[in-house]
C-alpha cells in the first residue's frame, strides 16, 4: 500500500516517556499524531497539552474508528504483543518503545504477525540515531582507529538507591528482570550498531538498592564476530561521572590498532593516538536543551522516511530480536555463571 505525506499517526500509551516522543514528533516532517490512547484520563490530558489529538481510553476503539498509517506504541513491554498484534490487523505500521518484549516469543510473534499483515515494525531504539554516536560510527568506518579491538560503553544513575527513584516509572519496582531488560537493550543495540554482531556473552547482575525487586546493576562482557569485545556497565547504583545522563549521552570509548575514540561529556570526540598525541572533533548538535528530544526525533524521523521512501529501518523487529537475544543471553549467562553462544538456549 502506497502511503502519502504527511503520515497520520496514534500514540498508544500516555505515560512518563511518551512526553519526550510527544515533543519529539513535533521536530518529524510529513508525520503527525492525530490521536492519543491511555487508560488514564488524567495522562490523556497531559499528552493533549503536548500535541492536541482525538482522545480514547481504548486501543481498539482508536484503531477501528481511526483511519491511520501508523501506530508508536509507548506502553510496558509486557502488553507490546498484543497491541502490535492489534494494530497490524489494522493494517497500521507500528513503532514500538524498548524493551520490545520480555520473553523471545512473544517478540517472535511481533515480528510475524506484522509480516503476515504486510505492516512494518520498527523498534525505538534511539541511542544509535544520537549525534555522537553517529560521529563515533563514522570515524570508525573511516578507518580513524585502525580496526575496532574493544569498546566500553558505561551507563550510570542513582535511581535504585532514591526513594524516589521509581516514582515516574512505578512498574520497574515489580519487574523480576529489570535494568539489563530495560537499559542493556540500549547498550547492547549501541555496541551492535558500532562493531556489528555479538557471538559470546558473559554476564552479572546484582542487586542493592530496595523496594524494587530486579537487578538494579549489571556487567556484560560481549565477543563480536569480528574478534573484537566489549565491556558494558549499566548500574542505578551510581552517579554519573563522566557523562551527562540529561543528554542520554554515556562515558563510551573505542579502541583501536591505531589509536583511541572517547565521547567527551560535551559530545564532541577525543581521539588519542599511539604515541599520546590527542585531536578534539566537534559534533554538531542542537541547543542544549532540545539535545535529549532530538535523538527521539531521529528515530522516528528514520521510522517516518522508511515508511515514505520503503527504505529498509536499522531497528526492524528483526535486527531488533538480534539485540535481545544478547539480552537474554545476560541473563541465561548469570543464571548458569557461564559463557553462552548465541544463538542461546530456546527459552
Amino acid at each position: 500500500m502506497s502511503l502519502s505525506s504527511p503520515l497520520r499517526g496514534g500514540l498508544i500509551g500516555c505515560g512518563f516517556v511518551s512526553q519526550y516522543h510527544l515533543e519529539a514528533w513535533k521536530a518529524v516532517a510529513n508525520a503527525r499524531i492525530v490521536a492519543l490512547c491511555d487508560l488514564d484520563p488524567e495522562r490523556l490530558e497531559r499528552a493533549g497539552r503536548i500535541i492536541p489529538g482525538k482522545a480514547y481510553r481504548d486501543a481498539a476503539d482508536l484503531l477501528s474508528r481511526e483511519t491511520l498509517d501508523f501506530v508508536e506504541i509507548c506502553t510496558g513491554p509486557d502488553s507490546h504483543r498484543e497491541l502490535v498484534e492489534l494494530a497490524a490487523r489494522h493494517g497500521a505500521h507500528v513503532l514500538c518503545q524498548k524493551p520490545s518484549a520480555v520473553i523471545r516469543s512473544d517478540l517472535q510473534a511481533m515480528i510475524r504477525s506484522c509480516a503476515l499483515a504486510s505492516v512494518r515494525l520498527m523498534i525505538h531504539e534511539n541511542w544509535r540515531f544520537r549525534p555522537w554516536y553517529r560521529a563515533l560510527k563514522r570515524e570508525i568506518e573511516a578507518g580513524t582507529i585502525g580496526r575496532p579491538i574493544r569498546l566500553r560503553l558505561a551507563h550510570r544513575d542513582t535511581r535504585a538507591l532514591r526513594p524516589d527513584g521509581f516514582c515516574d516509572q512505578p512498574y520497574f519496582a515489580t519487574m523480576p528482570r529489570l535494568i539489563l531488560l530495560e537499559m542493556g537493550c540500549h547498550l547492547v543495540d549501541t555496541a551492535r550498531y558500532l562493531l556489528g554482531e555479538v557471538e559470546t556473552v558473559s554476564a552479572t547482575l546484582g542487586r542493592f538498592g530496595s523496594g524494587h525487586i530486579g537487578e538494579d546493576l549489571a556487567t556484560l562482557s560481549l565477543g563480536f564476530t569480528s574478534g573484537a569485545i566489549a565491556l558494558l556497565d549499566m548500574t542505578w547504583c551510581a552517579p554519573a561521572d563522566v557523562a551527562r545522563p540529561e543528554w542520554a549521552l554515556n562515558e563510551t570509548a573505542v579502541e583501536g590498532t591505531e589509536g583511541l575514540l572517547k565521547i567527551q561529556a560535551d559530545g564532541s570526540l577525543l581521539r588519542i593516538g599511539l604515541d599520546g598525541t590527542s585531536e578534539r572533533k566537534l559534533v554538531p548538535m542542537k541547543s542544549a536543551d532540545r539535545v535529549y528530544v532530538d535523538g527521539y526525533s531521529q528515530a522516528q524521523s528514520h521510522f517516518v522516511e522508511g515508511l515514505l521512501q520503503a527504505t529498509p529501518h536499522e531497528t526492524s523487529g528483526a535486527d531488533n530480536l538480534k539485540t535481545m537475544e544478547v539480552v537474554w543471553a545476560g541473563y541465561s549467562s548469570a543464571e548458569a555463571g557461564q559463557l553462552i553462544r548465541l544463538p542461546g538456549d530456546p527459552k
